[in-house]
């Protein structure tokens, strides 16, 4: 893990000591258990005779052997079991922390720029964590889990949150654009918007991109460069290809336009949206 610091006082793993030693043990027991059970110990003399407690031995003697087997085999379990349940909790919390920077955001009405950059500077951050826990963890049940927690914190809290910010409010606080102009520039992007050929989950995208690239609104105000953490945020977020081992079992895909049209007409790097390497 990124973030997993090696520990250079132990240059020999134990893991590695451990394998030695079984692989000792074992072959030692099986060979001795081997020879008692065809007679070797007896120098292959004729007249030497293996009695059912000699051929018990040699049984028990390869038993153990393979007890020692098992019991590495659990001790191993048990290790990634335990390094995998404290991952799955931190991931968790990092979740948790989301939705709560969510639940923090401004929308609506209330939707101001200084408070959004602050929100996605701090989502980025908690996204970049959870990402390399995420990574950390085997896929079993425990991954599942979390797997469907970040779901529950995407499509029930940030995806909201992402879709209620209102540009209007935005420009109102944000540019010195006469009201006039303003309700111009929200009442053609409305009706375009609205037009039949638009699909209605692409409307409020076609809003937003119409309203803040109205010939009147564009010559005074530009929300390129403006918004903190933008390429970050998108590359976490609304990059489908990244996201695609987060949305296992969903048919739901990811669209930038749909799910956050305020940052897709914020001007994104091709970077952010494209595969990673």
């Amino acid at each position: 893990m990124l973030f997993e610091k090696a520990n250079l006082k132990r240059p020999v793993s134990l893991d590695f000591v451990g394998m030695v030693c079984i692989v000792v043990i074992t072959t030692a027991y099986v060979t001795y258990g081997a020879c008692i059970i065809f007679g070797v110990v007896s120098g292959y003399e004729s007249s030497a005779q293996i009695t059912f407690l000699d051929l018990i031995n040699g049984i028990a003697q390869i038993a153990t052997a393979l007890a020692f087997i098992l019991a590495y085999v659990q001790f191993r379990k048990n290790r990634i079991q335990q390094r995998q349940a404290i991952i799955a909790k931190e991931a968790e919390s990092q979740l948790e922390k989301m939705i709560s920077v969510i639940s923090d955001m401004e929308v609506g009405e209330s939707s101001d720029l200084k408070n959004l950059n602050k929100s996605l500077t701090l989502l980025s951050n908690l996204a970049t964590n959870f990402d390399e826990l995420f990574k950390a963890m085997n896929e079993d049940i425990q991954k599942g889990i979390v797997r469907m927690q970040w779901q529950d914190m995407y499509f029930n809290y940030l995806s909201h949150a992402l879709g209620d910010i209102d540009p209007v409010a935005i420009l109102k606080k944000e540019a010195s654009i006469d009201e006039a102009v303003l309700e111009e520039a929200v009442s053609e992007a409305k009706k375009e918007s609205e037009a039949e050929n638009i699909l209605p989950v692409f409307k409020n995208y076609v809003f937003t991109d119409k309203l803040l690239n109205h010939p009147k609104i564009k010559e005074t105000y530009s929300l390129i460069g403006k918004i903190d953490s933008l390429d970050m945020f998108v590359s976490h977020y609304l990059n489908d290809h990244n996201l695609n081992d987060l949305l296992y079992g969903l048919l739901s895909r990811i669209d930038i336009r749909v799910h956050a049209p305020l940052l897709a007409v914020s001007g994104p790097s091709d970077w952010a949206l494209g595969k990673s390497a």
